[in-house]
């Protein structure tokens, strides 16, 4: 639900909307881990959820790079160290998905 929050955050300061997409899976999988964690559904939605945050992240960090060498160049690293940042969050977040606690639960 934070990460979720935080890709919602990233929405609005930015006003992209292809980073609703994650901010949303991000919701669903925090409520069906509350509501159902034991569910059929649950453990493939977080998991498919940090896969397409991830994929998200590393995007908007390639779009960032772009941008390093130019005149946007202090604007453009801070983007690119945040999107960074996060898709590591997304990697932890994928890999704790896959691990076998998290599939002991089910």
């Amino acid at each position: 639900m934070v990460v979720g929050v935080v890709w919602t955050a990233i929405a609005i300061g930015l006003g992209l909307a292809i980073v609703l997409w994650p901010a949303l899976t991000c919701f669903v999988a925090g409520l069906l881990l509350k509501l159902q964690p034991a569910g059929r559904l649950t453990w493939p939605w977080a998991t498919s959820s940090a896969a397409l945050g991830l994929l998200v992240s590393g995007y908007q960090a390639y779009v960032a790079v772009l941008f390093v060498g130019g005149t946007f160049s202090s604007v453009a690293g801070e983007t690119l160290a945040a999107f960074l940042i996060f898709a590591l969050v997304h990697l932890v977040l994928l890999y704790t998905g896959y691990s076998p606690a998290a599939k002991s639960t089910s």
